[in-house]
């Protein structure tokens, strides 16, 4: 059932005893009137239309734009459906326990404590009005604890759903079998495949489906936007009368709603990225990507590999970092730092030469850094000069100049080092041997770059900086300084002694310097 038929029920629906709420029932029973009488939350209409379809039927899915207010809704619900059902049962889970918590869990704490009737204090993950009637986080590795609740009044709640894990859509699917079960999956379109995805495709018939753009929310009333799409056709997002792309920075800024996503977002997105990217279609349209076969990362891996892996603490750490040089014209000058596979350091800076900056920002690393990569082409090599006298003790070689022009070790492979480093990236992220890429501009830079085997040998290369820019998107930099700083990673460990035997063919300059200079100022 599509979302334009869904009728929503109107079951009157009895106040939970175990509540003092002050307003009749009937007006409670729903999801909308409850957030108003009794959480003092105002719904816009797409917002009620989604809480009153998870009144009515068994599955609703929702896939969303950036801050559209779905996990603030979700709590909502939670807390609808322990308040006014004595046998009430709500069950929320996400791909991850810091999701469980922190997210959806902290709207439940935070709409509990600024409530107009007085809940039980909840902890961090459940909160209890009676037997048979509360509220429970549950994290992806126990499915089995779904098994428990079968003939029970239940609601659960799947946020980020995109990344959940095939044996707990399993488990739900076994929980639906029996009793009253309600789900409501909830999630950015952000990966193209899965259940979430079959919601929407080929299981639609069994969902009732919502799709919320950013043009769907109240601060785009009166708003639209014309734009053409991944394959250059004409397209309108909205149906106001005034064009987002028209207006000035009072228009901009203004906002009906400030929690919601803004139009000033929105525009900046259009402006680093353009609408054929998937970050516009995922977190502005609320669309699936459809990303071309030429798209060297896309946003569905780095979607599974944005939350950092916690690392024991009490063993020694294996720090590897990569700083990109910012180029004339260029963005940043960035620094990445990795933990074995977990970005735990980003930082960029808008000038070509902080080196005193990158200097302090690498101090509570130096004794536990084993590689500094420096992109030694241009003005990076001024840099990692001084780097070099700064990191390098006691004859130990940490700073490491790397030009990504240079042939790459497997040359009946790849174009160039770029592309076997950049290679190498993709795999290790597609395997999921990566962690923490949480940073949207760094995700937005790693799925805009493409590659191509479209030369004579069919080696497989990177696209360059140049045609980058003639498509809109500003140089890569953030996605450079972390292939920089996974250069020298399992699987590459000795790319510097390669380039040793190799070095006297490679007929380049590198920084200015003569090969044999080259050579001489790194001891090779």
């Amino acid at each position: 059932m599509t979302a334009a038929r869904m009728k929503p029920a109107r079951r009157k629906v009895p106040a939970n005893p175990q509540i003092q709420v002050t307003q009749d029932a009937e007006a409670l029973a729903t999801p909308a009137g409850f957030a108003r009488g009794v959480l003092g939350h105002d719904y816009w209409s797409l917002q009620e239309r989604i809480a009153d379809s998870v009144a009515a039927n068994a599955r609703t899915a929702v896939k969303s734009c950036h801050s559209s207010s779905k996990t603030f809704t979700a709590a909502d619900l939670v807390l609808w459906w322990i308040g006014t059902q004595r046998d009430g049962i709500a069950l929320t889970t996400a791909p991850g326990w810091l999701q469980v918590e922190k997210q959806l869990w902290g709207e439940i704490r935070t709409s509990v404590q600024n409530s107009r009737v007085q809940f039980p204090k909840p902890n961090l993950t459940e909160l209890k009005i009676a037997e048979g009637n509360y509220a429970i986080g549950i994290s992806t590795n126990e499915s089995t604890r779904f098994q428990g609740f079968k003939g029970k009044n239940v609601l659960i709640i799947v946020d980020e759903a995109p990344g959940l894990a095939a044996v707990i859509w399993e488990a739900i699917g076994g929980l639906m079998a029996s009793g009253r079960v309600h789900v409501l999956a909830i999630g950015n379109p952000t990966i193209v495949g899965g259940e979430f995805y079959d919601a929407f495709t080929t299981k639609r018939a069994l969902w009732n489906t919502f799709t919320i753009s950013a043009f769907d929310t109240p601060n785009f009333e009166g708003v639209s936007l014309h734009y053409k799409d991944e394959s250059g056709r004409d397209c309108v997002a909205g149906t106001g009368k005034r064009d987002l792309m028209d207006m000035g920075p009072d228009e901009l800024d203004t906002a009906a709603r400030p929690y919601l996503i803004t139009r000033r977002w929105v525009r900046d997105v259009i402006t680093e990225w353009g609408t054929g990217h998937a970050f516009f279609q995922a977190r502005v349209l609320g669309e699936f990507p459809t990303q071309s076969t030429d798209t060297l990362i896309p946003l569905a891996w780095l979607e599974k590999v944005r939350e950092a892996v916690a690392k024991p603490t009490d063993r020694k750490r294996k720090l590897r970092a990569g700083l990109d040089v910012a180029g004339p014209g260029e963005a940043e000058t960035v620094l990445t730092v990795l933990d074995d596979d977990a970005l735990i350091y980003l930082k960029g800076w808008p000038n070509a030469d902080p080196r005193n900056e990158i200097v302090g920002a690498l101090a509570p690393y130096k004794d536990e850094l084993e590689s500094l990569n420096v992109d030694s082409i241009g003005v990076g090599w001024g840099i990692y000069l001084h780097l070099k006298d700064e990191f390098d003790v006691d004859g130990k070689s940490v700073v490491h100049p790397v030009n990504v022009g240079l042939p790459a070790r497997d040359a009946k492979k790849y174009a160039n080092s770029k592309a076997e480093y950049f290679w190498s990236l993709r795999e290790r992220i597609k395997a999921g041997w990566m962690s923490g890429l949480s940073d949207e501009r760094l995700v937005g830079q790693l799925t805009a770059i493409k590659y191509s085997t479209n030369n004579p040998k069919q080696l497989i290369a990177i696209e360059s900086k140049e045609d980058l820019v003639k498509r809109g998107i500003k140089s890569p930099d953030r996605a450079e300084s972390l292939m920089l700083a996974q250069a020298v990673a399992p699987g590459f460990e000795g790319f510097l002694e390669f380039y040793q035997k190799e070095i006297d063919s490679v007929p380049v300059n590198v920084g200015g310097l003569s090969i044999q200079g080259w050579r001489d100022l790194n001891g090779l």
